[in-house]
């Protein structure tokens, strides 16, 4: 029986089973037990945010972390980090101060488009390029860290401050797109999609170029936002606004994006996981400056990106599958296995001592003509015996049997007997 061969796209397909969804559901719980155990601790202290009792400054602040923790989650899942986030939030937040006096839409305007624009410079690089997105990424934030140290102060911030209400939809917006990206790469068609991404080395063709340049652009117009949101929550009471610091942005965004549960080998990653650990790491931060602990609050960023290592180690591990479960995995729901019979056991072997009845099978079940081979009639060589050859007639055992009534009442016995 022949077997048809699948196809290659199809075999790519099965060769990456579906993830196991339960380890990021589990590590995602534990996220947010630590951040509201940290807010907790937080809110009782008399530094930070909530020095003056109010939840504002901790919205403000924890918007752009958002918005650039789930832009460095998008570039990690099409396999393109992209290192630039801080950088390309320096650069809109400088747009849009220096944007400020032709109004809010126009300054909003720039801000994102300049973001935009190098989003599709490094979507081109890392796709069409080929170019590793740690190293486009860098090289465009070493280009932007270049031009702002000799541009010098953007124009005085002609806007009045973002308002409450504004910061809680900003706050919003941040975590619905988080958890949005994260719902759709949950979806097993679409992990299955960027596994080729993952497999391939760097370098050569995956096939998936559309989809690296879609997260680029999406990573670095994020990253625009967030340099917005930074820029407009923090309005100077005079002179040149306080722009974000890209490094610290990049370390604070990298470190929350991989605590969260993103892979660094790409395609895996949570749903909820990003915006707990930038709420954690965010209120972490501001609890060691509060509580005066005695090292830079920046070191917090750092211990989340070799925490996040670990977790990547934790999700990789969690996500091994067995060549036995992969084999299963494969033939599941496959047409082919339909076809395919199992050999059979070596015991069970055909052998030659078969083959006369198996042509004699054969011939009854075509409905073959009686033969008479000796007085012996035969369809297809299974023998029967003629209808003259009679070895019960000289007896006459079955002819009680042949005068019986066809009503099923009485006997033969009776009609002998008269009765």
């Amino acid at each position: 029986m022949s077997i048809r061969p699948a196809k290659a796209a199809s075999r790519s397909d099965d060769d990456a089973p579906s993830d196991r969804m339960a380890v990021h559901v589990v590590w995602e719980i534990g996220l947010l037990l630590l951040a509201g155990g940290v807010l907790f601790a937080l809110t009782q202290s008399s530094g930070g945010p909530f020095a003056e009792g109010s939840w504002s400054g901790l919205f403000a602040a924890l918007a752009p972390v958002i918005m650039l923790a789930s832009a460095l989650a998008v570039s990690l899942r099409v396999g393109a980090v992209n290192l630039a986030v801080g950088p390309i939030a320096l650069l809109s937040a400088w747009m849009f101060v220096d944007a400020s006096g032709s109004g809010s839409a126009m300054a909003l305007g720039v801000g994102l488009g300049v973001a935009a624009f190098v989003g599709i410079v490094l979507a081109t690089l890392t796709a069409w390029l080929r170019a590793p997105g740690w190293a486009a990424s860098g090289a465009v934030g070493g280009a932007i860290g270049l031009w702002a140290g000799t541009a010098g102060d953007p124009g005085s911030f002609m806007l009045s401050e973002l308002p409450h209400t504004g910061v809680l939809a900003a706050l919003g917006a941040a975590a619905g797109v988080s958890v949005f990206f994260g719902l759709v790469g949950a979806f097993a068609g679409v992990r299955s999609r960027l596994a080729p991404i993952r497999d391939t080395p760097v370098g050569e063709s995956h096939g998936r170029g559309g989809l690296v340049f879609v997260g680029v652009l999406l990573s670095s117009t994020l990253a625009g936002a967030a340099g917005v949101v930074a820029a407009w929550t923090a309005v100077p009471e005079g002179g040149a606004a306080a722009l974000p610091d890209p490094i610290l942005l990049t370390a604070v965004a990298l470190g929350a994006a991989l605590l969260g549960g993103t892979s660094l080998m790409g395609r895996r990653g949570g749903v909820c996981g990003t915006v707990f650990a930038s709420a954690l790491v965010l209120s972490l931060m501001w609890l060691a400056e509060a509580r005066g602990w005695g090292f830079d609050p920046s070191w917090i960023a750092l211990s989340a990106i070799v925490a996040g290592f670990l977790v990547t180690r934790l999700v990789e591990a969690m996500n091994a599958v067995d060549e036995s479960e992969r084999a299963s995995t494969r033939r599941a729901g496959s047409l082919a296995d339909l076809r395919e019979d199992d050999p059979p056991p070596p015991d069970r072997e055909r052998t030659g001592a078969y083959e006369d009845f198996d042509e004699d099978f054969a011939g009854l079940g075509s409905g073959g003509e009686w033969t008479d081979t000796g007085g012996i009639r035969t369809t297809g060589g299974i023998p029967k015996q003629a209808a003259v050859a009679d070895p019960f007639g000289a007896s006459g055992v079955f002819d009680d049997l042949r005068d019986s009534p066809r009503d099923g009442y009485g006997s033969p016995s009776d009609r002998r007997h008269g009765r």
